[in-house]
């Protein structure tokens, strides 16, 4: 049987409900990469939508989209931009997300050490992140998002319109070929470079050097979506400090129950 082009496979994932919100870009790349693995075009799909589901739809919860819009659609609150409670609500619709909401207080109290009012930020990989946006000690003077899924992106400048914030903007990107042009003071890269890593070696330090950001806030998981800890932490610190640029240093590092953190700067 002969495999179809990568473009026409992405074109059949794509007609599915469960993946026709991920960026073409990166469907279409995942599918040139995995073409020369098998001879059977529904085995190519399968391990497609494998990969697709691993650095992607794994930290989905189903509907999530739908549900974040019916709630900000509802919204009859005074101001969205600092409405924890609502904030809190939208945040668990995200698997990533939802596994920072007991400490949730505490991590954005460290991180706003380093974010400032004055400050850029730019959120690669963002999920849901900018919607914590309440629980930052003070609001960034700009906020650019960027995600692989679109629908992602739409809830992002629904809320970031909600809130009258003109200088905030959500936008689709494959960080795993294209890197944003982007001015910005401080990178956030939460729990993405692991990803990075696994599709593409050494491009989570090509984004850190070619985004030239003065201050990066760089997180990793510490246990597994099932709650197992599986040596996560050590391993991440190692690599991670092991192959850090020699024009950034490290400083300073925190744990947090799920995630740990990195502050870096060049």
């Amino acid at each position: 049987m002969t495999v179809n082009s990568s473009n026409e496979i992405a074109v059949e994932i794509l007609q599915s409900k469960k993946y026709s919100n991920i960026d073409r870009t990166t469907v279409e790349r995942i599918c040139l990469e995995t073409i020369p693995k098998y001879k059977k075009q529904k085995d190519v799909i399968k391990a497609a939508k494998r990969k697709l589901h691993i650095i992607h739809e794994s930290f989905l919860q189903e509907g999530c989209h739908e549900k974040a819009e019916i709630i900000l659609n509802g919204y009859q609150g005074d101001d969205i931009k600092f409405d924890k409670s609502l904030a809190f609500q939208l945040l668990t619709l995200h698997n990533s997300t939802k596994e920072r909401l007991p400490q949730i207080e505490e991590i954005y109290a460290f991180i706003s050490q380093y974010a400032k009012s004055e400050d850029s930020i730019i959120d690669i990989g963002c999920g849901f992140n900018p919607l914590a946006l309440p629980f930052f000690t003070e609001l960034p003077k700009n906020y650019f998002a960027c995600d692989i899924n679109s629908s992602t992106a739409k809830v992002l400048n629904k809320y970031f319109n909600m809130a009258k914030l003109p200088s905030y903007n959500a936008e689709i990107c494959d960080m795993v070929t294209d890197t944003p042009s982007t001015h910005g003071d401080v990178l956030f890269a939460f729990k993405l470079f692991p990803l990075l890593q696994q599709q593409k070696k050494g491009r989570d330090f090509d984004v850190l050097s070619m985004l030239n950001c003065p201050t990066s806030i760089i997180s990793f998981p510490t246990k597994s979506a099932s709650g197992k800890e599986k040596g996560m932490e050590a391993f991440y610190s190692m690599q991670f400090e092991k192959r850090l640029p020699s024009d950034f240093v490290v400083i300073e590092k925190a744990v947090f129950a799920n995630e740990m953190f990195y502050v870096v700067r060049r």
